[in-house]
């Protein structure tokens, strides 16, 4: 079977950081990850479309790398531990989209679908929401991306305006948990190691205890500015460890 683990590392000028610098650092331990587990790795790097954040450009995967049986979608600040399991021989179904549960903040996983009910008509359920910066999929949901895509370009000026200044609860991924639930796909939840995220809140930084605890280490939640310098310090530490 094909498969393919990919991210997306398109750079924004509105941005002070930029993703490139993120996935310079990351890409070593996926690269490394891929080889021993018989993947390949993608990063797309151009735009989609115009006036639009990177985070949905993950979905035009598709149209960028077809012919795959099943895919891994991985944000571009997920460092992956060089003993991590095949994650694709871990969950095989695939009618299947696995996600991890995102918990962290309840009040924001709360108002953003809230905010978002408008456009579906089935409900969200708060305690399986799940994560976008991790998705396993297959081949059959390549429909299911292209209409999640045009979803968006026919409501792309009230989304950006919700993104950016009404609602401001993230990007794309409140309204793709509404679509998955809306077109009957089934979603299985997965361990949380395979996306152990918000590292600080959860108190398992310091210490280094999400090394031991997590698969895929996701350094979200915290000051952008700051991020590039904690991966790259963390990189140095643990780096040897990929190697053949």
């Amino acid at each position: 079977m094909k498969t393919l683990v990919y991210t997306t590392a398109v750079n924004n000028p509105n941005r002070a950081i930029q993703d490139t610098s993120m996935i310079d650092l990351t890409r070593n331990s996926w690269e490394w990850w891929c080889k021993q587990n018989n993947c390949d790795f993608h990063i797309i790097t151009e735009p989609k479309l115009d006036n639009t954040s990177p985070h949905w450009f993950r979905y035009f995967i598709f149209d960028e790398k077809p012919g795959y049986d099943r895919y891994l979608y991985v944000d571009a600040d997920i460092i992956v531990k060089w003993d991590a399991p095949n994650i694709f021989d871990q969950y095989t179904d695939l009618n299947k989209i696995y996600a991890v549960r995102d918990n962290f903040s309840l009040a924001w996983v709360y108002e953003g679908l809230k905010g978002y009910k408008k456009f579906f008509e089935k409900e969200c359920p708060w305690d399986t929401y799940f994560n976008s910066g991790v998705l396993l999929f297959s081949k059959e949901h390549q429909q299911l991306f292209k209409d999640f895509i045009q979803f968006y370009k026919n409501n792309q000026q009230e989304i950006n305006l919700m993104q950016s200044q009404t609602l401001k609860k993230g990007y794309d991924q409140t309204p793709f948990n509404y679509f998955v639930i809306n077109n009957d796909i089934e979603i299985e939840l997965m361990s949380e190691k395979f996306n152990l995220s918000h590292l600080i809140g959860k108190q398992i930084l310091n210490g280094g205890y999400f090394i031991d605890m997590g698969y895929f280490w996701h350094f979200n939640g915290f000051p952008r500015q700051n991020q590039i310098g904690m991966v790259s310090q963390i990189w140095g530490h643990v780096k040897d460890m990929y190697n053949d």
